[in-house]
C-alpha cells in the first residue's frame, strides 16, 4: 500500500470545469482559460478539464488536443490541470493518457468503459490494465472515476486493490461520484491513504472527517469558497439548499446557467447536444436563486472577515 499518496494533498478542492462554447459550438478557449485562472486564483491547486460537468464525452479528441498549449499561453502550468479521459476503447484511452501525462498534466481522471452493460469485474480490470499498460512508463497520478449512474460500472474497493497491486506507481485515487454513502465509506475503509475524492457535495464534509481528501466538484465552478469549507470538514447548510434546487434540474446545464447568472455572461449557458440549455422559466429562476444565494454567502463572509 502506498503511504499517504501525494495526490491527497495535491487535489483538495478541484473544480470540474464547465466548458464554454462559442456560437458555432467550438470550445471558447479564452473564456475557458480565464475561468480556470480565476479558480486557481481562489486557492485551488488544480482544476479538472473535460469531466462530466465539462461535457468531455461530447468533445472530440482533436478539439481538446490544444488544452495544454492554450493553458500555457494563458500562464497556466500543465501541472495545475487534471484531464478526464474516456474510452470506451482501451487503446484510445491509453494513448490519450500517455499524451496527457507526457505533456506534464497533474493527473488524469480515468473513466471506465461504458458501452457494454454489466461487464464482469475481471473484464473491467482487464480494460483498466490495458489502458495503463498502453500508457507505459508515463503512467502515474491516475484517479479512477466511479460514476455508475452514467457508465453502468461500479469501481469498488476490491477492484481498486487489484489495480494498485498491479500498477502501484500509477493509481493515485478514486473520484467517487456514486452518491452512495456506503460505497464512499467502503473506499475510505480500505484505501484512505489514496486520494478519495467525493463527487456528491452533500456528503463531502462528513467524508472528509472520515478521511476523504477532497473533491472534484461541479458546484465549485460557482461556489469555490463553499466547497473549500466542506473540504475542511465544516458543514454548511447552504450546500443542502443549493443541491435541493440543482438536483431537480439537468445538472450540467444548471451549473452552466448558475455561472451565467453569476457572471452576467450568457455564453456560459451553452451546452452541446445531447444536452439542452435550460430555457424553462422555473428552471432559470432556480438557477438565478442559486447564484444569489452564493453571492449573499460571500457578502456575509466578507463582513465577518472585516
Amino acid at each position: 500500500m502506498l503511504d499517504n499518496h501525494p495526490m491527497r494533498k495535491k487535489i483538495g478542492v478541484s473544480a470540474a470545469l464547465t466548458t464554454p462554447f462559442d456560437d458555432k459550438g467550438a470550445i471558447d478557449w479564452s473564456r475557458f482559460a480565464a475561468h480556470a485562472k480565476h479558480l486557481l486564483g481562489e486557492g485551488m491547486r488544480v482544476v479538472t478539464a473535460f469531466g462530466t460537468t465539462g461535457e468531455g464525452i461530447s468533445i472530440s479528441g482533436s478539439a481538446r488536443a490544444p488544452l495544454y498549449e492554450r493553458m500555457a499561453t494563458a500562464g497556466i502550468n500543465a501541472g495545475n490541470l487534471v484531464e478526464c479521459i474516456y474510452g470506451p476503447s482501451s487503446q484510445d484511452a491509453g494513448d490519450h493518457a500517455r499524451r496527457s501525462l507526457e505533456a506534464g498534466s497533474g493527473g488524469i481522471l480515468l473513466t471506465p468503459p461504458f458501452y457494454f452493460k454489466k461487464p464482469t469485474e475481471e473484464g473491467i480490470y482487464r480494460w483498466f490494465a490495458e489502458v495503463l499498460e498502453r500508457a507505459g512508463p508515463a503512467g502515474r497520478d491516475v484517479i479512477l472515476y466511479n460514476i455508475p449512474a452514467l457508465t453502468g460500472v461500479r469501481i469498488g474497493p476490491k477492484l481498486v486493490a487489484r489495480l494498485r497491486t498491479a500498477f502501484p506507481q500509477a493509481i493515485a485515487g478514486v473520484k467517487d461520484s456514486s452518491g452512495d454513502w456506503d460505497q464512499t465509506t467502503a473506499l475510505l475503509a480500505e484505501h484512505r491513504d489514496l486520494a478519495i475524492l467525493v463527487g456528491h457535495e452533500g456528503h463531502l464534509a462528513r467524508a472528509v472527517r472520515q478521511g476523504a481528501s477532497g473533491a472534484i466538484s461541479g458546484v465549485a465552478n460557482f461556489a469555490p469558497a463553499l466547497v473549500a469549507k466542506l473540504v475542511r470538514g465544516e458543514d454548511d447548510p447552504l450546500i443542502d439548499a443549493l443541491l435541493d434546487r440543482l438536483l431537480k434540474l439537468p445538472v450540467v446545464p444548471a451549473v452552466k446557467a448558475v455561472l451565467a447568472a453569476q457572471t452576467g455572461d450568457a455564453v456560459w449557458s451553452r451546452v452541446r447536444a445531447p444536452l439542452e440549455t435550460i430555457e424553462e422559466a422555473s428552471g432559470l429562476k432556480a438557477c438565478k436563486e442559486m447564484a444569489a444565494m452564493v453571492s449573499a454567502e460571500m457578502a456575509d463572509q466578507a463582513v465577518t472577515a472585516t
